[in-house]
């Protein structure tokens, strides 16, 4: 019969067949199939299988059925169990993290230690290893049906490692239906199953139904519209005599009234032991027939099943012949026999290990409000949130809600929900719940968590204004009763109303802020201050501000360590006043090391942010743009839009330096794109400035005037090194005058830093805007104070700069020496365009030595990836350590080593822990 359904599927085999070559040579892939109900998934998921099986290749499965969805990793767990026995001993060689978060996340099904992990995106990570080290002795393929139907913790971690599979050998293919409320699976290659062609649905008809007759014939044909489900079940419920159209119910719709027509058939009891086995969430055949004993249905009830084909007994598990016969056999029953079997089904379940699927099963059979099955929802709510299961915990949490007869608990419940929502990315069910709890809510710990919500919900969704609004608004309601939370939601929402630039909800953010009383030991003090300071900024106190940076800059060390949040705000703030960069990339590589260290996805994002920026202050742009990279893949990968935003920009930027247009384009369009869409004027000023650095580099003067002039913004934290580029254009244009006003700005802003990188620059734009007699003198100032600083490249410009001005005054023979150092310094960079201007310029002074040279620096040639496997190798790390780190599985780091080695130039790796690949990069 598997191979009559595949008619018509020879493109989608090939392509599979394609993919299980791949895994025997070593090479992952993952695919995912939809497409509507009866459309041949399923088959071609069984010819993969076969087609594995007979390669030698193992081969795990998972389907998921309707009732399990709400069970936190009970899809990933049926995936692993099909492994059989050693996965036990596979676990403890997982990294200890990885080991205790999957652990925890199934449950303890498994023997050990489960203890919780911290970061949803963990589990994911583990899963990834997990796979790579159980096809390290074959190749491993699997197979996830109906994952419209699996629990979304398991879709989610199975997703994050599908996007990370790279050379470790393994298939990972999900079929789902086409749904408009399934969570779509993203990321990951797909195909779609369309309808059989007239010929092919005609002879796979004719072969399975040979008795019909024309007429009969035609209408299936018909009705059916190519779904090869369709083809084998109508013929199967209708003849000459009985055809009664359904059109224009859709074909699931169709298929499924057909197995309703074949249920009815059969004899009451057997329809009953349908309903209570339709209801059911495990296939476990001994449960179904104890609650079925419960509502005096026999034992042989279920032959008469079995015998018409719509399900199968196998090894105690009893599966239906299709999910449509499910759905058939459970909708057809009236609301109280479905009740009494969810009952039924409550008391077969065991009432301390199967607790879960009792509370569920006893959700399912209330009617009305029940606060003793609302109360074991909350329980649930509270293991599955034990095992990171968010999206089981917004399902119990609300479900517990809508159960509840106190009004205060059902705004408890439901912030919880919402909470639990928005942490799982699930941003408009947290919207819709907090909308629906704040309208009664009164108590100010609920109060107080919505606004968080809220604040959250608003942030992800990428309006950091109305996230501010959201939270200082919120913090205001429960300010007398809370203090010290109503403190920490201004905070976050002060950030956040000036990251969308919302002058007024900044200043009144702090006012109320002012307001408040903390203990002096509060980790949350010195924000206050802090907070101030971006009020000072935003309103044009420069000088105001940079002092209260200054002195939060002193405690930035001790601040840094109270809680995550806090940690990311420190950096944020050392960001926002250009103040060292050193301290900023201390502090960013410690957080990025510690959340490394302890599996915290999530919180990794923001420190690579900071890690990124930080590189590229201190003119690391190769170890920045590896950085960065990996950054926006793992934005990717966790759903966080707003940082994926910023890394596009800083990767356009880093692809300006190096005159790549096409990749700089992309990279900056994106966050532009993301900006415009989201009131983040950051996101599009980034964006903006990469793109005129690209046309300065270019000599696209007029265009790179034209874009910064109408982007620039003078209190961005990126003014005081935008402005150069700025000037320059405007230089270049012959309209030194245009960039006064904006100049004006930053020497205010540049001044308050007291940054001599930053007053170094400042000095080359006054120098290139200001007459002769002055200009020499500022640019010999610049220069000595970029002695003092680590900012290579933008001493590199200002010697760029220097030796245009001696140029263009005829002093070739001077212009050479200032021009050949920014030339050593732009290819040590590898800032390709500016190793191009700088050459140009070299050769109009009148060297002509100043040709292209080869690239001899050995660590040019290396991916981002391979740069980052070659670091960390060098010091020692296992690939196992280095894949954890990086958030890969330990072939993968095999396969960058094994590429990065002869482009090194090296053959082990204490030749490469010889290399200084820090100074190279």
């Amino acid at each position: 019969m598997d191979g009559v359904v595949l008619y018509g599927r020879q493109t989608e085999v090939a392509t599979m067949e394609r993919l299980l070559a791949a895994a025997r040579e070593g090479r992952s892939g993952a695919l995912c199939v939809h497409g509507e109900a009866g459309i041949g998934k399923t088959a071609l998921l069984d010819h993969v299988a076969d087609a594995a099986g007979a390669a030698g290749m193992r081969v795990l499965r998972a389907l998921g059925t309707e009732t399990e969805a709400e069970l936190p990793f009970a899809g990933l767990h049926l995936l692993l169990n099909a492994y059989g026995g050693g996965l036990d001993d596979r676990l403890d060689e997982l990294a200890a993290p990885q080991a205790a978060a999957l652990r925890g996340a199934l449950g303890g099904t498994l023997s050990g230690v489960a203890a919780p992990g911290e970061d949803r995106f963990l589990i994911g990570l583990a899963t990834l290893t997990l796979l790579s080290d159980l096809a390290e002795d074959r190749p491993l393929v699997c197979l996830v049906d109906d994952a419209q139907w699996v629990d979304r913790a398991s879709v989610e971690s199975l997703v994050f490692a599908a996007r990370r599979l790279r050379c470790e050998g393994v298939v990972l293919v999900f079929a789902v239906r086409d749904d408009p409320e399934v969570l779509p699976i993203r990321g990951i290659p797909e195909i779609r199953l369309g309808g059989l062609t007239a010929d092919d649905a005609a002879a796979l008809l004719a072969e399975l139904s040979p008795e019909l007759t024309a007429q009969v014939r035609a209408r299936v044909l018909e009705e059916a519209n190519g779904n090869p489900l369709a083809l084998i079940e109508l013929p199967r419920s209708v003849g000459d005599e009985d055809w009664s159209p359904v059109s224009p119910l859709p074909i699931g719709h169709l298929v499924q009234r057909a197995f309703v027509d074949q249920i009815e058939r059969l004899p009451a009891r057997t329809r009953s032991l349908l309903t209570v086995a339709a209801a059911d969430d495990s296939g476990e055949v001994a449960v179904v027939l104890r609650a079925a004993r419960t509502l005096a249905i026999p034992v042989g009830a279920i032959e008469p099943a079995e015998r018409a084909g719509l399900l199968t007994v196998v090894g105690g598990v009893l599966r239906f012949r299709h999910p449509l016969v499910r759905s058939a056999a459970y909708q057809r029953a009236v609301l109280g026999e479905r009740s009494a079997a969810h009952k039924a089904l409550a008391r077969a379940w065991d009432e301390d290990q199967d607790a879960d699927r009792r509370a569920w099963q006893l959700a399912a059979a209330a009617t009305g409000a029940d606060d003793e099955v609302a109360d074991l929802l909350e329980r649930t709510a509270q293991r599955a949130a034990e095992r990171n299961g968010l999206a089981a915990v917004v399902a119990a949490y609300e479900r517990a809600s809508q159960l509840t007869t106190c009004p205060r608990g059902v705004v408890r419940r439901a912030a919880a929900a919402a909470f639990a929502a928005a942490g799982a990315g699930q941003l408009d069910r947290a919207a819709a719940l907090c909308e629906r709890a704040g309208k009664v809510a009164e108590d100010p710990s609920d109060l107080s968590l919505l606004a968080i919500v809220r604040g959250m919900v608003e942030f992800e969704l990428g309006s950091p204004r109305e996230s501010g609004r959201a939270l200082i608004s919120g913090a205001s309601s429960v300010a007398e009763v809370l203090p010290n939370e109503s403190g920490k939601i201004l905070v976050i929402g002060v950030h956040n109303a000036w990251h969308g630039a919302a002058a007024e909800l900044v200043v009144d953010g702090v006012a109320r802020l002012r307001e408040l009383r903390f203990d002096p030991a509060d980790p949350i003090v010195p924000f206050v201050d802090a907070c101030e300071a971006l009020s000072r900024l935003i309103s044009g106190d420069v000088p105001g501000a940079f002092a209260l940076l200054r002195a939060f800059a002193c405690q930035a060390r001790d601040v840094a360590a109270a809680t995550n949040w806090l940690r990311q705000f420190t950096a944020q703030l050392l960001l926002i006043g250009a103040h060292d960069p050193a301290l900023v990339h201390e502090l960013a590589a410690a957080m990025v090391a510690d959340w490394r260290g302890s599996g915290q996805i999530g919180h990794l994002t923001g420190g690579l942010h900071h890690l990124a920026y930080a590189q590229i202050l201190l003119g690391r742009h190769k170890v920045a743009m590896a950085t960065a990279t990996e950054g926006l893949e793992l934005a990717g990968d966790t759903g966080q839009r707003p940082i994926a935003a910023h890394f596009s920009s800083w990767l356009g930027w880093l692809a300006a330096l190096e005159g790549d247009e096409e990749r700089c384009r992309a990279f900056a369009t994106e966050g532009i794109r993301y900006g415009e869409d989201h009131h983040s004027p950051h996101s599009v000023f980034s964006g903006q400035w990469a793109l005129a650095l690209l046309d300065l580099g270019l000599g696209r003067h007029r265009a790179a005037f034209d874009r910064m002039a109408e982007h620039w913004r003078g209190w961005s934290f990126v003014a005081n090194r935008s402005i150069a580029d700025l000037v320059d254009a405007a230089v270049h244009i012959d309209r030194p005058e245009a960039a006064e006003g904006a100049l004006a700005d930053v020497e205010e802003w540049t001044a308050g830093s007291e940054e001599e990188w930053a007053v170094a620059i400042l000095l080359r734009c006054r120098a290139m805007l200001g007459p002769p007699e002055v200009a020499e003198g500022l640019f010999a100032d610049a220069l000595e104070l970029h002695q003092k600083s680590d900012q290579p490249y933008e001493h590199a410009r200002t010697w760029l700069a220097y030796g245009e001005w001696l140029r263009r005054r005829r002093r070739k023979r001077e212009a050479r020496t200032p021009l050949r150092n920014a030339l050593e310094i732009f290819e040590r960079l590898g800032a390709r365009l500016w190793v191009e201007r700088a050459r140009t310029e070299l050769r109009a002074a009148g060297d002509r030595t100043a040709a292209r040279r080869p690239e001899t620096d050995a660590a040019s040639g290396l991916t981002p990836q391979e740069s980052q496997v070659a670091r960390l190798a060098a010091t020692g790390a296992t690939n196992r350590e280095i894949a954890a780190q990086l958030l890969i599985s330990p072939r993968t780091v095999g396969q960058h080593l094994y590429n990065a080695f002869p482009k090194l130039g090296v053959t082990t790796r204490a030749e490469l822990a010889r290399l200084d690949l820090d100074a190279a990069l």
